[in-house]
């Protein structure tokens, strides 16, 4: 049963905006383009009034230049209403054509932090769809309402002058670029797009729920309107302040595709009146390695960025990753005893076409289901657990054929992510087949080739939650579709 089903809001209200129509919208896609000449969008809709607005816009702006929209709505499971309501949406969408998908959130839910735990498990599948549909762009309806209240509780918080600007406009997933277009926009325009053209909405409950912050922020901030709150401004702020870290990267950071960043400490550390910059920068470096959704604490970054100052060779734990100065350089790896050491078993009876496993939140290795249908006790674990990995034979003949890796420190090379089977070790995550092959032939063990089709059929990419793509720093590797 759907509750809570409106077309009337608060009339009041509504009456202070102004509808957005196809001129309006179109600048505001500009603002977080570029896009293919036939752009396919996929908008994330709960079915409320900020979310069918921007389904319906972005489905007029993609008609208009051949494109399509995809809409998603995710049933969290955390209310009995939430299936009812996709099943609305989805048949709401279907009057204009607009094509839907459901997904809902398994297994057990939060008993604490509940609204970001789902937050982060909406955006995990949004970005598994994006891979799955082939679309680079995810537009998600935040406006200017939810910007000034981030704002007010980041302010709380004691943020940067960054996290202070509030959201992004854009920012980057794993497989594409999640795009917030009405940052600038009031709720009340939105309201009005959707009232001139008859499309009702559903007010959600928990937006009305004293137990979560952002409602208690949201009453506290009382009805003064936000464009009041400089949006343009501050979006202005945080595009220079993105900019100029993005810069830092590129000068500073290389990043590999065994999913270690070597940073140059003289870009890092003497950069001088940016020690903001500078801070978040270290901090995107340190979740991108970590797979963490979030940089560690100012704080720390801060207590970190002074120990590398005052000592090249200082060793650092910070966010699930060593920070290592070492040869001039500063190099982050994820830390050993941080991970999973338990075998990651694969499934080898009932195989889709192709296999895809994620790995410590960093990793994913795909190969042909008949590959692996072919092998039997396949497993994932970190090199760390191999015990010719162990040997001086094996990490003197990595630093002659794959010397960039093999002179890395023995606890990077640890961390790094590995395939094996019941005979032993088959692929390494950042080296070719063929280089890992000859790795073992001069440390005196068996050829993985020799073993199956596995070695060869199977791939490794770094894929961390968080990439720096929008960075435009030195990066291997980077997709092949990356638009921005």
């Amino acid at each position: 049963m759907i509750g809570n089903v409106t077309s009337s809001y608060d009339r009041n209200t509504a009456s202070s905006g102004t509808p957005l129509d196809a001129v309006v919208f179109d600048e505001l896609m500009v603002s977080v383009a570029p896009f293919e000449a036939n752009p396919n969008l996929l908008v994330g809709v709960s079915g409320g009034a900020d979310s069918m607005a921007l389904a319906l816009l972005a489905h007029d702006w993609c008609q208009a230049r051949g494109g399509r929209v995809v809409a998603v709505t995710v049933d969290h499971g955390l209310r009995k209403a939430a299936a009812d309501e996709a099943r609305w949406v989805a048949n709401e969408l279907a009057r204009y054509g607009i094509e839907h998908i459901t997904r809902v959130w398994q297994g057990p839910k939060p008993t604490g932090a509940v609204q970001e735990k789902a937050r982060q498990a909406r955006y995990r599948m949004f970005d598994d769809l994006m891979r799955d549909a082939g679309i680079f762009h995810l537009l998600i309806a935040h406006h200017a309402n939810d910007q000034r209240e981030t704002i007010a509780m980041r302010q709380e918080r004691g943020a940067t002058a960054l996290g202070q600007a509030g959201m992004s406009a854009r920012r980057y997933l794993r497989n594409g670029r999640l795009l917030r277009p009405l940052l600038g926009i009031p709720k009340t325009d939105l309201i009005a797009t959707l009232i001139k053209r008859g499309q009702p909405w559903i007010e959600d409950p928990s937006n009305i729920d004293n137990t979560y912050e952002r409602v208690r922020v949201r009453k506290a901030l009382g009805a003064k309107p936000a464009s009041d709150f400089e949006t343009g401004q501050r979006a202005a702020i945080r595009l220079a302040e993105e900019q100029q870290i993005g810069r830092m990267l590129s000068a500073a950071v290389t990043l590999h595709s065994n999913g270690v960043a070597i940073i140059d400490p003289k870009v890092l550390l003497a950069a001088s009146g940016v020690a903001d910059t500078a801070i978040h920068a270290l901090g995107q470096v340190v979740r991108t390695i970590g797979g963490a959704a979030y940089m560690p604490a100012r704080d720390k970054l801060h207590g970190a960025m002074d120990r590398l100052a005052k000592d090249n060779t200082a060793r650092i734990s910070l966010g699930g990753c060593v920070l290592h100065g070492r040869k001039g350089m500063i190099c982050v790896y994820r830390e050993f005893g941080r991970m999973a050491q338990d075998a990651m078993a694969l499934d080898t009876e009932s195989c889709p076409k192709s296999v895809r496993v994620r790995f410590d939140n960093r990793f994913e290795w795909q190969a042909d289901a008949a590959a692996v249908s072919a092998q039997s006790g396949l497993w994932i674990g970190p090199l760390g657990l191999c015990d010719v990995f162990h040997t001086k034979s094996f990490r003197s003949a990595l630093r002659e054929i794959a010397p960039f890796i093999g002179n890395l420190p023995r606890a990077a090379l640890a961390s790094m992510p590995a395939l094996y089977d019941k005979e032993g070790l088959l692929s390494v995550g950042g080296l070719e087949v063929s280089e890992l092959s000859d790795v073992l032939s001069a440390a005196g063990c068996e050829r993985p080739l020799g073993r199956g089709l596995i070695a060869s059929g199977g791939s490794w990419q770094f894929a961390p939650q968080v990439p720096l793509w929008e960075s435009g720093f030195k990066s291997s590797p980077k997709p092949d579709n990356l638009l921005a």
